[in-house]
């Protein structure tokens, strides 16, 4: 169980610090918040291979609490890159809440 508040994690993605605009569009909502944007490492491998292609690949990290309530695969995620304020539109496509208040999305070019 967490022991900081929902504001308390909200100064790890503060779009002043550390974090980026986001604004998440799903079936039914729209949601702004700010979001640590990065590239995560991922191991890409088929069932029947020994050998994975290693590579990295766009994802937020934000509040659990800042996601809409019907957050689902496919939804359309803008991600506004606060230095050129250039906007790149992705698609969710893994949502994997970590227990702790945060949720990591992983993303993939729209």
């Amino acid at each position: 169980m967490p022991v900081e508040t929902a504001a308390d994690r909200a100064i790890f993605v503060d779009a002043d610090e550390f974090g980026t605009a986001v604004k998440w569009t799903s079936a039914t909502a729209e949601a702004n918040f700010s979001a640590i944007f990065d590239a995560e490492y991922q191991l890409l491998t088929l069932p029947d291979l020994d050998a994975g292609a290693e590579a990295s690949g766009p994802q937020i990290q934000c509040r659990s609490f800042d996601l809409p309530v019907d957050a689902a695969q496919q939804d359309l995620v803008q991600v506004t890159d606060p230095e050129t304020l250039f906007v790149s539109n992705f698609v969710a496509v893994e949502i994997k809440p970590d227990g702790t208040g945060m949720t990591i999305v992983r993303l993939q070019d729209a």
